[in-house]
């Protein structure tokens, strides 16, 4: 005798319109499959009733299936549980009972419901809609695979089990009884092994041979895991090794852990990777991962030093109030952002987290439509699933600009052709230069008061002439002014092919051999970087300056620069610009290299202001006024963050919207 409980934890309550139960049974262990299956089911075909049979179920067991059923949005589950006392069998005949226990189950559904059961393997996925084409045989009763007729096949291998669609007919129903019967009668004897099911299955075909049995189309059980198919049976080895496999299972699962490792595996892979570029792929991916129709905007921690280790062990350091005020433009334009998607129909979810924490492992973790992501670019963030675009401060403290690829030269925008910018109706280069006239414009980073001329010339400041007999007079000597950028930036590191030492010492030794004056300034965000350009200064030809960049890019030649902020403002005043690396505004500056100081001289000494104002004003007007977000332009600046949510959640639709029509 068996000591065997069998119930209905939630019984079904079916409409008697459906088409086809789905069925499948598992013991705890494997529940963590099943369920993966029951989700696959939810997501790729939607509108089934499944019908999950859990054997000798723990109270974690059955909390877990009430989770799995709250949280499915298409699927109606419905559960049976069975005790068993399997105490007396070996692992071994266990584990052929767990195989075989959905006989007994499947004989009560097919009796009592009238419908048509597809039963699967709890390791396996569905990841197709199920199309009820199990076979082209209109008087099918029972489709299965079938192998034995094949001239040699082994008993047990001569059906599989795994997959199996039963018509309600009554010999069908006498045939799970029989098969149940000779389960039951194993298992009293002590005698079941592995493949019992199949045979015994198998035998009882030859017993039933009126039934109409006919062969499972193989997209309903597919080992090699092809797109087209409906079901693939994990068996074995093959759920493990299969990447694709692997990961969607694990991204179904309830376990967080293996939904964890499983977003670092996707987060690892890169877009071009075969498992990323398959669209379809693609989209099963993103559905698991259950990607949701909402934007996260990452913001640095404003108080903290923005480079990984800078603070290491230490305390941070102590913020200074124009530090201060220099990154709360950051925190004023992600909320004005933040705010704008949001109008234009997406919500975002603001994270603000130490800056070297932002990677691509943690969005991918977030599962959000798109990310936009503080100061970095394409070059220093890994690719990677979700969609990403980048904002950046440049320029000036109150301008920001939004780039799907990032900023300056790693931008979609660069290289800039003049030619082809449309003309602009804004007025953004007047403005600058009236307010820059009046003073009421500052650099991105604090200054020193501005001086007169006379007090630059007083204090050492710019050079000035000599007369015959070597005594320094009133007069300003013509010089070149060089400000200087943070060697080790990111604007160099990723943007320029010279280093700042190499151009430099190229520049001042050019400079000595024509007796040309060079000011260098030092960059006020890190004096201690500074320090090994304060050799070239020799108090005559070449001066470290301290004073405001405003004055010295006034009364210089030109301005020479690797690609600094400085030299978009000295367009404002329209001087000369000599750019060694790439930006933005390199489309209208002398192209130098270490090899050209001679022609950058000529340009700098024979273009004529107006032509000069003529290319910057085309350049900023375009810049300021229709690419990035100026905020200190009051009448233009709702429009702006307008057209550029629009842009971030359109975007972001792209994203959700793909693979749908595969």
């Amino acid at each position: 005798m068996i000591d065997r409980k069998v119930n209905w934890v939630i019984p079904p309550a079916l409409t008697q319109d459906e088409p086809l139960l789905l069925f499948s049974s598992c013991d705890s262990g494997y529940l963590r499959y099943a369920i993966s299956l029951i989700r696959s089911v939810d997501l790729y075909s939607p509108g089934y009733s499944f019908v999950l049979h859990i054997i000798n179920p723990d109270q974690q067991s059955l909390e877990r299936i009430n989770d799995l059923r709250s949280g499915l949005r298409h699927t109606r589950l419905f559960v049976s549980r069975e005790d068993t006392d399997l105490t007396s069998l070996p692992l071994k005949q266990k584990r052929a009972y767990y195989a075989s226990a959905r006989f007994p189950r499947l004989q009560t559904l097919l009796s009592e419901y009238a419908t048509p059961v597809f039963s699967m393997d709890a390791d396996s996925l569905v990841v197709n809609p199920i199309e009820l084409d199990f076979s082209d045989k209109a008087n099918a009763e029972l489709i299965i695979i079938r192998r034995d007729q094949v001239e040699g096949t082994p008993e047990h291998l001569s059906i599989a089990t795994g997959s199996i669609w039963f018509l309600p007919t009554p010999r069908v129903v006498e045939l799970l009884k029989d098969v149940s019967d000779e389960i039951d009668n194993h298992f009293k004897n002590q005698t079941l092994k592995w493949f019992i099911d199949q045979i015994v299955f198998f035998q009882k075909m030859q017993k039933f041979k009126k039934i109409h049995y006919f062969n499972l189309k193989q997209k309903y059980a597919d080992w090699q895991f092809k797109e087209t198919s409906i079901l693939w049976a994990g068996k074995g080895g093959r759920k493990l090794y299969d990447m694709r496999f692997f990961i969607l299972q694990a991204l179904l699962s309830d376990d967080e852990e293996r939904r964890v490792l499983a977003n670092q595996l996707v987060a690892n892979l890169q877009s071009n990777s075969d498992l990323l570029s398959n669209e379809w792929m693609f989209e099963r991916l993103r559905v698991a991962r259950n990607v949701s129709a909402r934007i996260t905007l990452y913001i640095p921690r404003l108080d903290l030093p923005w480079k990984r280790g800078a603070v290491a062990n230490a305390a941070p350091p102590i913020p200074s109030d124009d530090t201060i005020d220099l990154r709360l433009y950051w925190k004023a334009f992600t909320l004005r952002l933040a705010n704008s998607i949001q109008r234009a129909g997406m919500p975002v979810d603001i994270i603000e987290v130490p800056a070297w924490t932002i990677t691509r492992q943690k969005i991918e973790e977030n599962c959000s439509a798109l990310a936009l992501i503080p100061h970095r670019c394409k070059l220093d963030f890994e690719d990677g699933p979700t969609p990403v675009m980048f904002y950046m401060q440049e320029f000036f403290r109150w301008v920001f600009v939004v780039n799907d690829q990032g900023w300056s030269a790693a931008s979609s925008v660069y290289p800039v052709d003049l030619q082809s910018l449309p003309q602009q109706s804004q007025e953004a280069y007047d403005h600058y230069r009236d307010r820059l006239q009046d003073g009421k414009i500052g650099s991105k980073f604090s200054q020193p008061a501005p001086r007169t001329k006379e007090e630059l010339l007083r204090e050492g400041l710019i050079p000035a002439l000599y007369n015959t007999q070597g005594i320094k007079t009133d007069t300003p000597r013509p010089y070149i002014f060089f400000p200087l950028q943070i060697p080790t930036d990111q604007s160099i590191r990723y943007f320029s092919d010279v280093s700042e030492e190499d151009a430099v010492a190229a520049l001042i030794t050019w400079a000595r051999a024509r007796d040309i004056a060079v000011v260098l300034k030092p960059h006020p965000a890190n004096m201690k970087s500074m320090s090994p350009f304060e050799r070239y200064a020799d108090g005559a030809t070449v001066l470290f300056s301290n004073a405001n960049v405003h004055d010295l890019t006034k009364h210089a030649s030109g301005v020479y620069t690797i690609n600094s902020g400085v030299g978009f403002e000295a367009l404002l005043q329209a001087k000369p610009v000599v750019t060694f690396g790439r930006v933005e505004y390199d489309c209208v500056t002398f192209n130098a290299t270490l090899g050209n100081l001679d022609q950058a001289w000529e340009f700098v000494s024979n273009t004529s202001k107006a032509e000069l104002e003529n290319r910057y004003r085309r350049f900023v007007d375009w810049f300021l006024g229709s690419y990035a977000i100026d905020m200190s332009q009051s009448e233009t600046l709702d429009n702006r963050f307008k057209e550029t949510a629009e842009a971030i959640v359109s975007k972001a639709h792209d994203f959700l919207n793909k693979g749908n029509s595969h």
